[in-house]
């Protein structure tokens, strides 16, 4: 039992400093992920990158004392500790053993402090920054769209048209998320004109669940970006090498938005915004009305 705090610091900062510069994150397959639910606390290890483990922030230890006294009373009542939420901690496998944490790190915190021996998990395949230079060194094109999938095409039915729905059990795999009517054949439209699709969700979820959703709807991603927000804590070199192969790679990069699409040109560093003014059964049309004007005023 780790019991206050600067035993818990000492205990994390060792942890850390372990598997510093061996530590890289293990694919895991979908057999795998649907039956490993548990895992000894101390197999799990705290992820560097998170704000959990910054000296200058550094983990909340009113939010761990509030979690002990919650997962105290559970067993006090003859229940899980694990019963104060029904989120899994998530995590991706990690070499040379263990897994690392990418969310729930006060809650791990808690049970270490209590000496509480398992956890229950749930193990992700994110994207990491090795899998970003991937896709852009086996990408053939030169154009880029980078779309939104939670801003833009993961709709509400109330809002916005959507595609058919998924078979119930499909449905249910995957959440019972509703995809924007239209989409399908807008990445289709993209494609066809050579450019790569690129789509990011913030979600912490894993690349394959993406990946098999979008497929149901014929839709092929060149690129899949998961648990996006996390990107931006990559380090600074790292960011710059991607930055460059984007810049190096994609001579024309378009964003969409509900109501704008920004065009930037790499080479030049010059970019417009194309206002897209159709309503919510328009919005493809809009945006492959725009794409062609584009095209119309290079020719």
């Amino acid at each position: 039992m780790v019991a206050i705090k600067t035993e818990f610091s000492e205990f994390v900062a060792r942890d850390i400093k372990k598997y510093e510069g061996v530590r890289i994150p293990l694919k895991t397959s979908l057999i795998m992920r649907i039956f490993k639910r548990w895992t000894k606390c101390t197999n799990l290890h705290p992820n560097p990158d998170d704000e959990f483990c910054f000296p200058n922030v550094g983990p909340s230890y009113s939010i761990i004392s509030d979690y002990e006294k919650r997962m105290k009373f559970e067993m006090g009542h003859g229940g899980s500790p694990w019963d104060i939420t029904d989120e899994r901690l998530m995590v991706e496998r990690m070499y040379p053993e263990g897994y690392m944490l990418i969310n729930g790190h006060h809650r791990w915190a808690a049970a270490i402090r209590l000496g509480i021996k398992k956890a229950p998990i749930k193990i992700l395949n994110l994207t990491h920054e090795d899998d970003i230079i991937d896709i852009i060194e086996r990408s053939k094109n030169d154009k880029r769209v980078a779309i939104d999938l939670d801003d833009l095409i993961f709709v509400n039915e109330a809002e916005y048209p959507a595609e058919k729905k998924l078979p119930y059990l499909a449905d249910l795999r995957y959440d019972k998320k509703r995809i924007r009517l239209g989409f399908p054949a807008l990445c289709r439209f993209f494609q066809s004109r050579g450019y790569d699709v690129w789509v990011f969700t913030s979600e912490y979820c894993s690349v394959d669940h993406i990946e098999g959703l979008l497929k149901r709807y014929h839709v092929t991603p060149d690129g899949i970006i998961t648990a996006s927000g996390r990107i931006e804590k990559t380090e600074e070199n790292k960011k710059k090498r991607i930055r460059e192969m984007m810049k190096k790679k994609y001579i024309r990069t378009i964003t969409l938005y509900n109501d704008i699409m920004i065009v930037v040109n790499s080479q030049t560093g010059d970019s417009d915004q194309i206002p897209l003014e159709g309503s919510a059964n328009e919005w493809v049309l809009d945006v492959e009305k725009a794409v062609k004007g584009i095209e119309e005023n290079e020719e």
